[in-house]
Protein backbone atom coordinates (compact mmCIF):
# COMPACT_ATOMS: atom_id res chain seq x y z
CA UNK A 1 0.00 0.00 0.00
CA UNK A 2 1.22 3.51 -0.82
CA UNK A 3 0.02 7.10 -1.01
CA UNK A 4 0.53 8.50 -4.51
CA UNK A 5 0.09 12.26 -4.89
CA UNK A 6 0.62 14.41 -7.95
CA UNK A 7 1.84 17.36 -5.88
CA UNK A 8 2.43 17.92 -2.20
CA UNK A 9 -0.18 20.67 -1.95
CA UNK A 10 -2.09 21.70 1.18
CA UNK A 11 -4.67 18.93 0.79
CA UNK A 12 -2.05 16.22 0.31
CA UNK A 13 -0.13 17.52 3.32
CA UNK A 14 -3.33 17.43 5.42
CA UNK A 15 -3.93 13.86 4.24
CA UNK A 16 -0.44 12.77 5.29
CA UNK A 17 -0.71 14.61 8.58
CA UNK A 18 -4.06 12.95 9.30
CA UNK A 19 -2.44 9.55 8.79
CA UNK A 20 0.32 10.61 11.18
CA UNK A 21 -2.21 11.62 13.85
CA UNK A 22 -3.97 8.27 13.36
CA UNK A 23 -0.63 6.45 13.68
CA UNK A 24 -0.94 5.01 10.18
CA UNK A 25 2.42 4.40 8.55
CA UNK A 26 1.91 4.34 4.79
CA UNK A 27 4.81 5.03 2.37
CA UNK A 28 4.21 8.21 0.37
CA UNK A 29 5.31 9.14 -3.13
CA UNK A 30 4.81 12.56 -4.72
CA UNK A 31 5.11 12.62 -8.50
CA UNK A 32 6.27 16.22 -8.92
CA UNK A 33 9.13 17.32 -6.67
CA UNK A 34 9.24 21.06 -5.95
CA UNK A 35 12.58 20.67 -4.20
CA UNK A 36 11.17 20.98 -0.69
CA UNK A 37 9.55 17.61 -0.05
CA UNK A 38 9.83 16.30 3.51
CA UNK A 39 12.59 13.78 4.08
CA UNK A 40 10.10 10.95 4.60
CA UNK A 41 8.30 11.61 1.29
CA UNK A 42 9.72 10.07 -1.89
CA UNK A 43 9.55 11.18 -5.52
CA UNK A 44 10.99 9.78 -8.76
CA UNK A 45 12.59 13.14 -9.52
CA UNK A 46 13.98 13.42 -5.99
CA UNK A 47 15.36 9.87 -6.25
CA UNK A 48 17.20 10.32 -9.53
CA UNK A 49 18.52 13.80 -8.70
CA UNK A 50 20.10 12.22 -5.63
CA UNK A 51 20.39 15.17 -3.27
CA UNK A 52 20.74 14.35 0.41
CA UNK A 53 18.66 15.35 3.44
CA UNK A 54 20.56 18.55 4.19
CA UNK A 55 18.28 21.50 4.89
CA UNK A 56 20.13 24.66 3.84
CA UNK A 57 17.84 26.65 1.49
CA UNK A 58 19.31 29.56 -0.45
CA UNK A 59 18.83 32.95 1.21
CA UNK A 60 17.78 35.66 -1.23
CA UNK A 61 20.97 37.72 -1.06
CA UNK A 62 23.11 34.63 -1.81
CA UNK A 63 21.63 34.25 -5.29
CA UNK A 64 24.28 34.56 -7.98
CA UNK A 65 23.34 37.29 -10.46
CA UNK A 66 25.17 38.85 -13.42
CA UNK A 67 27.62 41.65 -12.74
CA UNK A 68 26.06 45.02 -11.88
CA UNK A 69 22.67 43.42 -11.20
CA UNK A 70 21.06 44.05 -7.82
CA UNK A 71 18.48 42.23 -5.70
CA UNK A 72 15.62 43.90 -3.83
CA UNK A 73 13.17 42.02 -1.63
CA UNK A 74 10.16 42.28 0.63
CA UNK A 75 8.86 39.73 3.10
CA UNK A 76 7.00 37.83 0.38
CA UNK A 77 8.90 38.31 -2.90
CA UNK A 78 12.17 39.45 -4.46
CA UNK A 79 13.28 41.01 -7.72
CA UNK A 80 16.51 41.29 -9.73
CA UNK A 81 17.28 44.55 -11.53
CA UNK A 82 19.79 45.59 -14.15
CA UNK A 83 19.89 49.31 -13.43
CA UNK A 84 16.20 50.21 -13.74
CA UNK A 85 15.08 47.19 -15.76
CA UNK A 86 13.65 44.20 -13.93
CA UNK A 87 15.32 40.97 -15.06
CA UNK A 88 13.86 38.39 -12.69
CA UNK A 89 11.17 37.67 -10.08
CA UNK A 90 12.20 35.71 -7.00
CA UNK A 91 9.62 33.50 -5.31
CA UNK A 92 10.16 32.40 -1.73
CA UNK A 93 9.26 29.15 0.00
CA UNK A 94 6.97 31.00 2.42
CA UNK A 95 5.66 34.50 3.12
CA UNK A 96 6.95 34.58 6.69
CA UNK A 97 9.86 36.94 5.98
CA UNK A 98 12.42 34.11 5.93
CA UNK A 99 13.17 34.97 2.26
CA UNK A 100 14.34 31.50 1.25
CA UNK A 101 14.41 30.99 -2.52
CA UNK A 102 12.26 28.41 -4.28
CA UNK A 103 12.11 29.72 -7.86
CA UNK A 104 13.67 32.51 -9.92
CA UNK A 105 11.74 33.56 -13.03
CA UNK A 106 14.15 35.20 -15.48
CA UNK A 107 12.78 37.72 -17.95
CA UNK A 108 13.94 38.80 -21.39
CA UNK A 109 14.51 42.43 -22.36
CA UNK A 110 10.81 42.81 -23.16
CA UNK A 111 9.78 41.62 -19.71
CA UNK A 112 8.54 38.21 -20.91
CA UNK A 113 9.28 35.02 -19.02
CA UNK A 114 12.30 33.26 -20.54
CA UNK A 115 13.20 30.47 -18.13
CA UNK A 116 12.72 29.35 -14.52
CA UNK A 117 15.44 28.23 -12.14
CA UNK A 118 14.22 25.78 -9.47
CA UNK A 119 16.10 25.55 -6.16
CA UNK A 120 15.76 22.85 -3.51
CA UNK A 121 16.08 22.61 0.27
CA UNK A 122 19.83 22.16 -0.14
CA UNK A 123 20.03 25.57 -1.80
CA UNK A 124 21.05 24.00 -5.11
CA UNK A 125 19.74 24.47 -8.63
CA UNK A 126 18.06 21.10 -9.29
CA UNK A 127 15.87 21.93 -12.31
CA UNK A 128 15.43 24.46 -15.08
CA UNK A 129 12.26 25.11 -17.11
CA UNK A 130 12.48 26.74 -20.53
CA UNK A 131 9.66 28.94 -21.87
CA UNK A 132 8.80 29.76 -25.48
CA UNK A 133 6.16 32.39 -26.25
CA UNK A 134 4.66 32.04 -22.80
CA UNK A 135 4.50 28.23 -22.92
CA UNK A 136 6.68 25.95 -20.82
CA UNK A 137 8.26 23.54 -23.30
CA UNK A 138 11.18 21.76 -21.63
CA UNK A 139 12.33 20.92 -18.11
CA UNK A 140 15.77 19.57 -17.22
CA UNK A 141 16.66 18.00 -13.87
CA UNK A 142 20.18 17.84 -12.48
CA UNK A 143 21.97 15.81 -9.83
CA UNK A 144 24.19 17.24 -7.12
CA UNK A 145 27.12 17.33 -9.56
CA UNK A 146 25.17 19.42 -12.05
CA UNK A 147 24.79 16.56 -14.52
CA UNK A 148 21.47 16.31 -16.35
CA UNK A 149 19.62 13.16 -15.24
CA UNK A 150 16.07 13.71 -16.54
CA UNK A 151 14.80 15.55 -19.61
CA UNK A 152 11.06 16.22 -19.64
CA UNK A 153 9.42 17.46 -22.84
CA UNK A 154 6.44 19.36 -21.48
CA UNK A 155 4.50 19.71 -24.73
CA UNK A 156 4.63 16.10 -25.96
CA UNK A 157 4.94 14.60 -22.49
CA UNK A 158 7.98 12.44 -23.35
CA UNK A 159 10.62 11.80 -20.69
CA UNK A 160 14.26 10.71 -21.07
CA UNK A 161 15.95 9.18 -18.04
CA UNK A 162 19.74 9.11 -18.11
CA UNK A 163 20.38 6.16 -15.80
CA UNK A 164 23.71 4.40 -15.39
CA UNK A 165 24.93 5.30 -18.89
CA UNK A 166 21.61 4.08 -20.31
CA UNK A 167 19.06 6.42 -21.83
CA UNK A 168 15.54 5.18 -21.06
CA UNK A 169 12.57 6.55 -22.96
CA UNK A 170 9.06 6.95 -21.52
CA UNK A 171 6.11 8.10 -23.61
CA UNK A 172 4.51 9.91 -20.68
CA UNK A 173 4.90 10.79 -17.03
CA UNK A 174 2.74 7.88 -15.82
CA UNK A 175 5.07 5.34 -17.49
CA UNK A 176 8.08 6.97 -15.85
CA UNK A 177 6.44 6.91 -12.42
CA UNK A 178 5.41 3.26 -12.82
CA UNK A 179 8.98 2.33 -13.75
CA UNK A 180 10.23 4.10 -10.62
CA UNK A 181 7.65 2.45 -8.35
CA UNK A 182 8.60 -1.00 -9.60
CA UNK A 183 12.31 -0.25 -9.38
CA UNK A 184 11.89 0.78 -5.73
CA UNK A 185 9.75 -2.34 -5.14
CA UNK A 186 6.80 -0.55 -3.57
CA UNK A 187 3.79 -2.66 -2.60
CA UNK A 188 1.24 -1.68 -5.26
CA UNK A 189 -1.69 -3.79 -4.07
CA UNK A 190 -3.59 -0.72 -2.82
CA UNK A 191 -2.91 2.88 -3.88
CA UNK A 192 -4.43 5.93 -2.20
CA UNK A 193 -4.48 8.82 -4.68
CA UNK A 194 -6.20 12.20 -4.72
CA UNK A 195 -6.21 13.60 -8.26
CA UNK A 196 -7.90 12.55 -11.49
CA UNK A 197 -4.81 13.31 -13.54
CA UNK A 198 -1.35 11.73 -13.38
CA UNK A 199 -1.83 9.63 -10.24
CA UNK A 200 -5.02 8.18 -11.73
CA UNK A 201 -3.13 7.43 -14.96
CA UNK A 202 -0.57 5.46 -12.97
CA UNK A 203 -3.35 3.44 -11.33
CA UNK A 204 -4.98 2.72 -14.69
CA UNK A 205 -1.65 1.63 -16.17
CA UNK A 206 -0.96 -1.00 -13.53
CA UNK A 207 -2.12 -4.58 -13.88
CA UNK A 208 -5.64 -5.12 -12.64
CA UNK A 209 -4.50 -7.08 -9.58
CA UNK A 210 -5.04 -4.40 -6.96
CA UNK A 211 -7.73 -2.33 -5.31
CA UNK A 212 -7.21 1.45 -5.28
CA UNK A 213 -9.00 4.36 -3.58
CA UNK A 214 -9.56 7.89 -4.85
CA UNK A 215 -9.72 10.53 -2.12
CA UNK A 216 -11.52 13.51 -3.66
CA UNK A 217 -11.06 16.90 -1.97
CA UNK A 218 -11.71 19.37 -4.79
CA UNK A 219 -14.90 21.39 -4.85
CA UNK A 220 -17.60 19.99 -7.13
CA UNK A 221 -19.77 22.57 -8.89
CA UNK A 222 -22.59 21.43 -11.14
CA UNK A 223 -21.53 17.93 -12.15
CA UNK A 224 -19.11 15.16 -11.25
CA UNK A 225 -15.72 15.30 -13.03
CA UNK A 226 -15.51 13.35 -16.27
CA UNK A 227 -12.67 11.08 -15.08
CA UNK A 228 -14.66 10.23 -11.95
CA UNK A 229 -17.53 9.15 -14.17
CA UNK A 230 -15.07 7.01 -16.13
CA UNK A 231 -14.12 5.18 -12.93
CA UNK A 232 -17.80 4.68 -12.17
CA UNK A 233 -18.63 3.31 -15.63
CA UNK A 234 -15.61 1.06 -16.13
CA UNK A 235 -14.07 -1.80 -14.18
CA UNK A 236 -10.64 -0.57 -13.03
CA UNK A 237 -8.39 -1.02 -10.00
CA UNK A 238 -10.21 1.89 -8.34
CA UNK A 239 -12.96 0.38 -6.19
CA UNK A 240 -13.64 3.23 -3.74
CA UNK A 241 -14.16 7.00 -3.99
CA UNK A 242 -13.91 8.93 -0.73
CA UNK A 243 -15.28 12.48 -0.55
CA UNK A 244 -13.22 14.74 1.72
CA UNK A 245 -15.26 17.92 1.33
CA UNK A 246 -18.10 17.68 3.86
CA UNK A 247 -20.36 20.23 2.14
CA UNK A 248 -20.05 18.44 -1.20
CA UNK A 249 -20.70 15.09 0.45
CA UNK A 250 -23.95 16.40 1.94
CA UNK A 251 -24.95 17.66 -1.51
CA UNK A 252 -24.08 14.53 -3.46
CA UNK A 253 -24.39 11.51 -1.17
CA UNK A 254 -28.03 10.82 -2.09
CA UNK A 255 -27.43 11.41 -5.81
CA UNK A 256 -24.59 8.93 -6.24
CA UNK A 257 -25.47 5.53 -7.79
CA UNK A 258 -24.95 2.35 -5.80
CA UNK A 259 -24.77 0.00 -8.76
CA UNK A 260 -21.51 1.18 -10.31
CA UNK A 261 -17.96 -0.16 -10.26
CA UNK A 262 -17.04 1.92 -7.21
CA UNK A 263 -18.57 2.67 -3.84
CA UNK A 264 -18.71 6.07 -2.14
CA UNK A 265 -18.12 7.29 1.39
CA UNK A 266 -16.91 10.34 3.35
CA UNK A 267 -13.73 10.94 5.30
CA UNK A 268 -12.45 14.37 6.28
CA UNK A 269 -9.14 15.34 7.86
CA UNK A 270 -7.75 15.24 11.37
CA UNK A 271 -6.83 18.75 12.50
CA UNK A 272 -4.87 19.48 15.68
CA UNK A 273 -6.71 21.54 18.30
CA UNK A 274 -4.32 22.20 21.19
CA UNK A 275 -6.89 24.26 23.10
CA UNK A 276 -10.54 25.18 23.32
CA UNK A 277 -12.20 28.56 22.92
CA UNK A 278 -12.06 30.47 26.20
CA UNK A 279 -14.54 33.18 25.14
CA UNK A 280 -12.14 36.07 25.71
CA UNK A 281 -12.98 39.41 24.03
CA UNK A 282 -9.71 39.39 22.10
CA UNK A 283 -9.69 39.48 18.29
CA UNK A 284 -6.79 39.05 15.85
CA UNK A 285 -6.28 40.42 12.34
CA UNK A 286 -3.13 39.44 10.41
CA UNK A 287 -2.35 41.61 7.42
CA UNK A 288 0.42 42.94 5.21
CA UNK A 289 -1.92 45.56 3.80
CA UNK A 290 -3.54 48.65 5.23
CA UNK A 291 -6.69 47.82 3.25
CA UNK A 292 -8.89 46.35 5.99
CA UNK A 293 -12.60 46.29 5.19
CA UNK A 294 -14.60 48.82 7.25
CA UNK A 295 -12.01 48.75 10.03
CA UNK A 296 -13.23 52.06 11.49
CA UNK A 297 -16.80 50.81 11.73
CA UNK A 298 -15.76 47.42 13.08
CA UNK A 299 -13.64 48.91 15.86
CA UNK A 300 -16.32 51.40 16.84
CA UNK A 301 -19.17 48.89 16.68
CA UNK A 302 -17.42 46.62 19.22
CA UNK A 303 -15.82 48.85 21.90
CA UNK A 304 -15.60 45.93 24.34
CA UNK A 305 -13.43 43.87 21.97
CA UNK A 306 -9.66 44.35 21.90
CA UNK A 307 -8.42 44.24 18.30
CA UNK A 308 -4.87 42.97 17.85
CA UNK A 309 -3.67 43.90 14.34
CA UNK A 310 -0.32 42.40 13.37
CA UNK A 311 1.88 42.56 10.27
CA UNK A 312 5.24 40.99 9.50
CA UNK A 313 6.28 44.20 7.73
CA UNK A 314 6.21 47.90 8.51
CA UNK A 315 2.76 49.50 8.81
CA UNK A 316 1.61 52.48 6.81
CA UNK A 317 0.61 55.76 8.43
CA UNK A 318 -3.02 54.91 7.58
CA UNK A 319 -2.88 51.79 9.74
CA UNK A 320 -0.76 53.38 12.46
CA UNK A 321 -3.47 56.02 12.87
CA UNK A 322 -5.66 53.41 14.56
CA UNK A 323 -3.57 53.83 17.69
CA UNK A 324 -6.08 56.49 18.63
CA UNK A 325 -8.59 53.79 19.58
CA UNK A 326 -8.25 52.41 23.09
CA UNK A 327 -9.36 48.96 21.97
CA UNK A 328 -6.75 48.61 19.18
CA UNK A 329 -3.22 47.28 19.56
CA UNK A 330 -0.83 47.37 16.60
CA UNK A 331 2.09 45.00 16.01
CA UNK A 332 4.24 46.14 13.06
CA UNK A 333 7.14 43.83 12.14
CA UNK A 334 5.62 41.18 14.39
CA UNK A 335 7.80 38.19 15.13
CA UNK A 336 6.64 34.60 14.88
CA UNK A 337 6.72 34.39 18.67
CA UNK A 338 4.49 37.47 19.04
CA UNK A 339 1.94 36.10 16.60
CA UNK A 340 1.91 32.73 18.35
CA UNK A 341 1.24 34.51 21.65
CA UNK A 342 -1.63 36.47 20.09
CA UNK A 343 -3.18 33.22 18.87
CA UNK A 344 -2.88 31.74 22.33
CA UNK A 345 -4.53 34.70 24.06
CA UNK A 346 -7.32 35.47 21.57
CA UNK A 347 -10.56 33.68 20.74
CA UNK A 348 -11.83 35.57 17.68
CA UNK A 349 -10.26 35.93 14.26
CA UNK A 350 -11.49 38.48 11.70
CA UNK A 351 -10.67 37.63 8.09
CA UNK A 352 -11.37 41.15 6.85
CA UNK A 353 -8.07 42.26 5.31
CA UNK A 354 -7.61 42.66 1.57
CA UNK A 355 -4.51 41.34 -0.17
CA UNK A 356 -2.76 38.03 0.33
CA UNK A 357 -3.18 35.89 3.40
CA UNK A 358 -0.04 35.62 5.49
CA UNK A 359 1.17 32.78 7.71
CA UNK A 360 -1.91 30.63 6.97
CA UNK A 361 -3.75 32.96 9.32
CA UNK A 362 -7.25 31.52 8.94
CA UNK A 363 -6.14 27.93 9.24
CA UNK A 364 -4.11 28.77 12.33
CA UNK A 365 -7.17 30.38 13.91
CA UNK A 366 -9.27 27.32 13.05
CA UNK A 367 -6.82 24.96 14.72
CA UNK A 368 -6.85 27.16 17.84
CA UNK A 369 -10.66 26.89 17.95
CA UNK A 370 -11.03 30.63 17.47
CA UNK A 371 -14.38 31.84 16.16
CA UNK A 372 -13.70 33.02 12.60
CA UNK A 373 -15.77 35.71 10.87
CA UNK A 374 -15.28 37.67 7.66
CA UNK A 375 -16.80 39.64 4.83
CA UNK A 376 -17.79 38.16 1.47
CA UNK A 377 -15.14 40.19 -0.37
CA UNK A 378 -12.22 39.47 1.97
CA UNK A 379 -12.29 35.69 2.57
CA UNK A 380 -8.95 33.94 2.16
CA UNK A 381 -9.74 30.37 3.16
CA UNK A 382 -13.48 29.86 3.16
CA UNK A 383 -13.15 26.15 3.97
CA UNK A 384 -12.57 27.02 7.62
CA UNK A 385 -15.30 29.65 7.95
CA UNK A 386 -18.93 28.73 8.53
CA UNK A 387 -21.23 30.37 5.97
CA UNK A 388 -23.33 31.86 8.77
CA UNK A 389 -20.26 33.82 9.90
CA UNK A 390 -19.74 35.49 6.54
CA UNK A 391 -21.33 38.91 6.08
CA UNK A 392 -21.84 41.49 3.38
CA UNK A 393 -19.48 44.48 3.68
CA UNK A 394 -22.31 46.72 4.92
CA UNK A 395 -23.35 44.27 7.66
CA UNK A 396 -20.90 45.34 10.35
CA UNK A 397 -23.71 45.51 12.92
CA UNK A 398 -24.73 41.91 12.21
CA UNK A 399 -21.13 40.80 12.66
CA UNK A 400 -20.94 42.69 15.96
CA UNK A 401 -24.18 41.05 17.16
CA UNK A 402 -22.89 37.59 16.24
CA UNK A 403 -19.70 38.12 18.24
CA UNK A 404 -21.58 39.58 21.20
CA UNK A 405 -24.01 36.65 21.31
CA UNK A 406 -21.17 34.12 21.12
CA UNK A 407 -19.17 35.73 23.94
CA UNK A 408 -22.20 35.98 26.23
CA UNK A 409 -23.40 32.37 25.94
CA UNK A 410 -21.18 29.33 26.39
CA UNK A 411 -23.59 27.01 24.61
CA UNK A 412 -23.85 29.40 21.67
CA UNK A 413 -20.07 29.61 21.32
CA UNK A 414 -19.76 25.82 21.55
CA UNK A 415 -22.35 25.33 18.83
CA UNK A 416 -20.64 27.86 16.56
CA UNK A 417 -17.23 26.20 16.97
CA UNK A 418 -18.73 22.72 16.46
CA UNK A 419 -20.44 23.88 13.28
CA UNK A 420 -17.21 25.51 12.08
CA UNK A 421 -15.33 22.24 12.55
CA UNK A 422 -18.09 20.08 11.06
CA UNK A 423 -18.31 22.09 7.84
CA UNK A 424 -14.52 21.97 7.49
CA UNK A 425 -14.63 18.17 7.51
CA UNK A 426 -12.89 17.86 10.86
CA UNK A 427 -12.98 14.21 12.02
CA UNK A 428 -11.68 12.37 15.06
CA UNK A 429 -8.82 9.89 15.13
CA UNK A 430 -11.32 7.10 15.80
CA UNK A 431 -13.46 8.04 12.79
CA UNK A 432 -10.39 8.22 10.59
CA UNK A 433 -9.04 4.84 11.65
CA UNK A 434 -12.45 3.23 11.18
CA UNK A 435 -12.82 4.33 7.54
CA UNK A 436 -9.22 3.52 6.58
CA UNK A 437 -9.58 0.17 8.35
CA UNK A 438 -12.77 -0.61 6.41
CA UNK A 439 -11.02 0.20 3.12
CA UNK A 440 -8.18 -2.15 4.01
CA UNK A 441 -10.57 -4.91 5.07
CA UNK A 442 -12.52 -4.60 1.84
CA UNK A 443 -9.29 -4.67 -0.11
CA UNK A 444 -8.21 -7.83 1.67
CA UNK A 445 -11.69 -9.30 1.24
CA UNK A 446 -11.56 -8.48 -2.45
CA UNK A 447 -8.13 -10.04 -2.69
CA UNK A 448 -9.33 -13.21 -0.94
CA UNK A 449 -12.33 -13.44 -3.26
CA UNK A 450 -10.00 -13.13 -6.23
CA UNK A 451 -7.73 -15.81 -4.76
CA UNK A 452 -10.67 -18.17 -4.16
CA UNK A 453 -11.92 -17.54 -7.69
CA UNK A 454 -8.49 -18.37 -9.09
CA UNK A 455 -8.35 -21.55 -7.00
CA UNK A 456 -11.79 -22.58 -8.26
CA UNK A 457 -10.72 -21.88 -11.82
CA UNK A 458 -7.54 -23.88 -11.34
CA UNK A 459 -9.61 -26.74 -9.88
CA UNK A 460 -11.94 -26.76 -12.88
CA UNK A 461 -9.00 -26.68 -15.26
CA UNK A 462 -7.34 -29.50 -13.32
CA UNK A 463 -10.50 -31.64 -13.47
CA UNK A 464 -10.83 -31.01 -17.19
CA UNK A 465 -7.20 -31.90 -17.70
CA UNK A 466 -7.60 -35.10 -15.66
CA UNK A 467 -10.71 -36.06 -17.62
CA UNK A 468 -8.86 -35.56 -20.86
CA UNK A 469 -5.83 -37.48 -19.62
CA UNK A 470 -8.15 -40.27 -18.44
CA UNK A 471 -9.69 -40.55 -21.87
CA UNK A 472 -6.27 -40.58 -23.44
CA UNK A 473 -4.91 -43.24 -21.07
CA UNK A 474 -7.90 -45.69 -21.01
CA UNK A 475 -7.34 -48.97 -23.02
CA UNK A 476 -9.35 -48.69 -26.31
CA UNK A 477 -11.47 -51.88 -25.97
CA UNK A 478 -14.32 -50.48 -28.04
CA UNK A 479 -12.12 -49.56 -30.97
CA UNK A 480 -10.39 -52.98 -30.91
CA UNK A 481 -13.70 -54.89 -30.81
CA UNK A 482 -15.13 -52.93 -33.71
CA UNK A 483 -11.93 -53.53 -35.66
CA UNK A 484 -12.10 -57.30 -35.07
CA UNK A 485 -15.74 -57.49 -36.16
CA UNK A 486 -14.97 -55.53 -39.32
CA UNK A 487 -12.06 -57.91 -40.05
CA UNK A 488 -14.23 -61.00 -39.57
CA UNK A 489 -16.84 -59.62 -41.95
CA UNK A 490 -14.19 -59.01 -44.63
CA UNK A 491 -12.80 -62.54 -44.12
CA UNK A 492 -16.24 -64.12 -44.56
CA UNK A 493 -16.82 -62.11 -47.74
CA UNK A 494 -13.52 -63.36 -49.17
CA UNK A 495 -14.29 -67.03 -48.34
CA UNK A 496 -17.69 -66.74 -49.98
CA UNK A 497 -16.13 -65.34 -53.16
CA UNK A 498 -13.55 -68.18 -53.27
CA UNK A 499 -16.25 -70.88 -52.88
CA UNK A 500 -18.21 -69.43 -55.76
Amino acid sequence: MINLFENLDVESTDFLRSQLFANLKIPSVVINDDGFLPIEVDSPFKFYCGFGDENTPLYFNRLKVPEFHRIVATASKGEVYDLHQKRADIFFVATDNTRLIKEVHWLDKNGNLSWIDHYNRQGKLFAKTYVNNGQQVLKRYFNKDGKEVITQYLVSGDILLHEENIERYFANLAQFVTYYLRKKKYQLDHIFYNTLNQSMMVSLGLQNDGSDTLFWHEKITNDLPGNMKYLMDNSTRTKHIVFQNYVDWQTWKNKLPNDKNVDFRFLGMIYPHPRGNKMRPEAVILTNSDQIEHLDEVVQAMPNIHFNIAAITEMSSKLLAFKKYNNVRLYPNATTKQIQELYQTSDIYLDINHGNEILDAVRGAFEQNMLILGFENTLHNSQFISSENVFKPNEVDKMADKISDALSDTNNMRELIDEQRLLAGDVSVEQYKEVIGDLNKEKKKSTLVEQHALKRLEKVEENQRKAYEKKQNDFPWKQITMGLLFGIILLLMLIQMIVK
